[in-house]
């Protein structure tokens, strides 16, 4: 297979960014769990390639403009909470959904921030029984955002 095969694979590109989409996270998975914050260049990084992607499938016919506007709707929704709930779920955590949404499309986005909040439920419970944390204490959610991610990406059901 020469490079312009591969350049014209959707699916080894899309697994392409796919994997490039999955390192972004963790590294801003590990700053936020240390810093319970990220840099808004982690997010740009990931909007930039997000981005790129979009275009790539926009210049090949398999995308349409109204596509990128409802990829983004998830992390809309997310940034709309972080401002309403005075930042009970931060501002990087749905900038990150925001720029992960031209990537994966609104209902892959959608399945991921599902994941994502159900792992955190039920590791938020169990640290609560076993009285590790109190009602008062916060969690990193980009930890499970990646993990959601990284499911809704490679499980195939």
């Amino acid at each position: 297979m020469d490079f312009y095969e591969v350049i014209d694979n959707a699916e080894i590109i899309s697994m392409a960014f796919r994997i490039f989409s999955l390192m972004i996270l963790l590294i801003a998975a590990a700053m936020d769990i240390r810093e319970k914050k990220i840099p808004i260049s982690i997010p740009a990084a990931q909007m930039f390639l997000s981005l790129i992607y979009f275009l790539y499938l926009f210049i090949k016919g398999m995308e349409k403009p109204g596509d990128l506007i409802l990829s983004m709707l998830p992390g809309l929704m997310l940034l709309t909470v972080a401002y309403m709930s005075k930042k009970g779920i931060g501002l990087g955590d749905g900038l990150m959904v925001l720029s992960l949404g031209p990537l994966f499309g609104m209902e892959d986005m959608l399945l991921a921030v599902l994941i994502s909040f159900t792992l955190s439920a039920i590791v938020g419970a169990v640290l609560l029984i076993l009285k590790k944390v109190n009602g008062k204490s916060t969690m990193a959610f980009i930890p499970f955002l990646t993990v959601g991610v990284g499911v809704m990406s490679f499980a195939v059901i």
